[in-house]
């Protein structure tokens, strides 16, 4: 395929210090990483903070690819291992005062009701509710989620980047949806039964 082929010199290139080969590894992947590590960990500065870090490690280890196919797969385990490890150190820091649906925050699921604003408004108020819900899953289904069904990859992907098999892939992300619909049900429920929730 002539993407492959693309993508292989311009690791080589990288590899060799070429400046721009390393600039085109930057911009092509930082977005989807910047968003992988939004949705991990919750708050835009670290997911900021982690990308740059991520991207250190990327440059500095970039001799050590052998296999340009699985470039993307390389980093996205790069930026995995620096979440946990973040995790580690901190003990799981979660900012309080971080409203994770605000309008800049960048979206689980397209929008596709621009016609209507006050559908529009509980498409905004549910995001909110699902990256909220997100974030107090455990690490291990929250990467399997946002990995196989936010990122749209493959379980055979999802399961190179994690290092777990894709039958546990699998079950880690049947077992996350489930959380999330739980949690979609009670927000949905009519508010004549239940109190505001929140």
């Amino acid at each position: 395929m002539d993407e492959d082929r693309t993508v292989g010199r311009l690791v080589r290139e990288a590899q060799g210090g070429d400046r721009a080969a390393i600039q085109w590894i930057y911009e092509e992947f930082a977005p989807r990483i910047h968003n992988f590590l939004y949705r991990m960990l919750g708050s835009r500065e670290e997911a900021e903070d982690v990308t740059q870090q991520t991207f250190l490690i990327v440059i500095r280890r970039l001799g050590s690819l052998r296999d340009a196919g699985q470039l993307e797969s390389w980093i996205y385990r790069i930026a995995r291992n620096e979440v946990y490890q973040k995790f580690r150190r901190k003990k799981i820091v979660r900012e309080e005062s971080e409203h994770p649906g605000s309008a800049e925050s960048p979206a689980l699921t397209e929008e596709r009701l621009h016609a209507n604003p006050e559908r529009l408004l509980l498409t905004r108020e549910l995001r909110e509710v699902l990256q909220t819900t997100l974030l107090g899953l455990p690490l291990k289904l929250r990467e399997a989620f946002v990995l196989g069904v936010v990122e749209e990859m493959g379980y055979r992907d999802v399961s190179r980047i994690t290092g777990r098999s894709v039958l546990s892939v699998k079950t880690d992300i049947y077992r996350a949806r489930m959380s999330l619909k739980k949690e979609l049900r009670k927000y949905l429920r009519p508010v004549g039964k239940a109190g505001t929730g929140q």
